[in-house]
């Protein structure tokens, strides 16, 4: 087959992929965007951040992504039952939307802009020399050049993989995710809350749009083999240990179908080499209860397309513009790990996960912090 040639090919049609390609194809680029699966991904958090939402503001899209989503401004935290913390977000709060639905809006952007998606393509080899990606070949035969490749392809990049970039992974391996979705009640349309347990449980309920919400329920793994084997009455029982304020939503979970989440943290060595760069979970990821990652992202993907515009197609300038501009994201990540290490370890202790929670990182992210931020009102 014909190889193709472009400007930035980006491995992934994730948020981040998206969100570059988006914003290259802006500055002239031209961009392939690759994606193994036949359309956008489905899997992702429905949460965007205040800092995230700016990064959308900036580009003009915070009304497009925000015109059917739910805004909300506080967060109520519980411990055995009591409740321990309200976190506010000022400004206008954050954004609860769909993952798909918003990627499917940075995607529909794309494509009036020219951007080319490749789906169902699977990569078979990526080419590697003198430190650069040289070609990319799919297990259909095409082929793809470009002048920069950027691997948005998750926590198991081929991306990464083909450049060699050490990785350390961590499974949280003492807290088990499960995930539904069920008609939306009262008090959840009211309020999200998150629950802890001293007995290593969680939950965390929160609306989805109008007529849907979201059930994460986060356990040790010798109890999620006993409830999830015995039904859902014994998940129930459990709950109503520590789920104080959400008995409404009970009976909805009975006919649910619960989804396991496997969640890891990331770190890799380095987030470039030579004309490659890394973004999103191929590069970092961190604990969920952080609720940051995909605004880092975008903030990443931003930072990305200003050095690739800047580059101009020089690979050295890109190299140099990677390195004093990129991997210094690389502490920032370090920091919301750390962070998410930190509160996965202490919520089965309410004063170790108190004095460990911090609003700066929680609230505002890295990007944007106040010089003070308000303190979260204890209840």
């Amino acid at each position: 087959m014909a190889t193709t040639s472009c400007d930035v090919a980006i491995v992934g049609a994730g948020l981040g992929g998206c969100f570059l390609a988006l914003l290259l194809s802006r500055r002239g680029q031209r961009v392939v965007v690759i994606e193994q699966g036949p359309s956008i991904p489905s899997a992702g958090a429905d949460f965007l951040k205040p800092p995230g939402l700016r990064v959308l503001a900036r580009h003009g899209l915070a009304d497009l992504v925000g015109r059917h989503g739910l805004r909300r401004d506080i967060i109520r935290y519980y411990h055995d039952g009591d409740p321990i913390r309200e976190c506010r977000f000022p400004d206008g709060g954050f954004l609860i939307r769909p993952y798909r639905e918003l990627v499917e809006l940075i995607y529909a952007s794309c494509a009036m802009e020219g951007v080319e998606f490749w789906f169902d393509a699977e990569i078979d080899d990526i080419a590697v020399g003198d430190g650069r990606v040289e070609e990319l070949t799919l297990a259909d035969g095409r082929r793809l050049r470009a002048d920069v490749v950027v691997g948005a392809d998750g926590t198991k990049s081929a991306v990464r993989q083909a450049l060699g970039i050490e990785q350390v992974t961590m499974p949280y391996e003492r807290l088990l995710m499960r995930v539904a979705t069920v008609p939306l009640t009262t008090s959840v349309a009211q309020l999200n809350r998150l629950y802890f347990s001293s007995d290593g449980w969680l939950a965390y309920l929160y609306p989805l749009n109008r007529d849907q919400a979201r059930v994460f329920v986060g356990l040790p793994p010798e109890d999620d083999k006993e409830v999830f084997q015995d039904g859902i009455p014994t998940l129930i029982d459990e709950l109503k240990k520590f789920v104080t304020e959400s008995s409404d939503a009970f009976d909805s979970l009975q006919p649910a179908t619960w989804h396991l989440i496997k969640v890891s943290s990331l770190r890799v060595s380095a987030y470039h080499q030579g004309n490659a760069a890394l973004l999103g979970s191929a590069a970092f990821a961190c604990h969920p209860m952080t609720g940051m990652g995909m605004s880092y992202t975008l903030h990443d993907a931003e930072i990305l397309a200003d050095v690739i515009s800047a580059a101009g197609g020089d690979t050295e300038l890109l190299d140099r513009l990677l390195y004093a501009r990129y991997e210094p994201r690389r502490h920032a990540h370090r920091e919301l790990i750390d962070y998410g290490d930190a509160l996965a370890a202490t919520f089965r202790d309410r004063d170790a996960y108190l004095a460990a929670f911090r609003p700066d990182l929680h609230v505002f992210g890295t990007a944007a912090a106040p010089a003070e931020p308000p303190v979260p009102q204890l209840v």
